[in-house]
């Protein structure tokens, strides 16, 4: 009986104090059309070698964001790759040479899954 108060008190507090996380994890989920809306973009990973610092991250990014169609872009150094949300018309050829514009120190790959 004693067992069945603390699970319960337990459960009450879980609710009470987890509830308005979850919600707010809920709200921060992407509507139906944003989804829709991408539904004609790919995902492209790309390993890029040479990268060295923030600067290199920085120059990286913004070579593969003047490239038309490229919705978003991730640069991480520490992964040595580059994540690109990109309409599914572009090349990836693009996304190479725009990686190789942003200096000669860096080679580029796209990643198959």
């Amino acid at each position: 009986m004693k067992l069945d108060r603390v699970v319960l008190f337990v459960a009450l507090l879980l609710a009470v104090f987890g509830g308005p996380w979850l919600v707010r994890q809920l709200r921060t989920l992407p509507q139906a059309h944003h989804l829709a809306a991408r539904s004609d973009q790919r995902i492209v990973t790309i390993a890029v070698t040479g990268m060295q610092c923030e600067s290199c991250e920085n120059g990286i990014a913004g070579e593969l964001a003047a490239v038309p169609g490229v919705a978003a872009t991730e640069v991480r150094r520490s992964m040595q790759r580059a994540y690109v949300v990109v309409d599914r018309s572009v090349p990836d050829s693009a996304l190479v040479s725009a990686i190789e514009m942003a200096g000669e120190e860096f080679t580029a790959e796209v990643v198959q899954k």
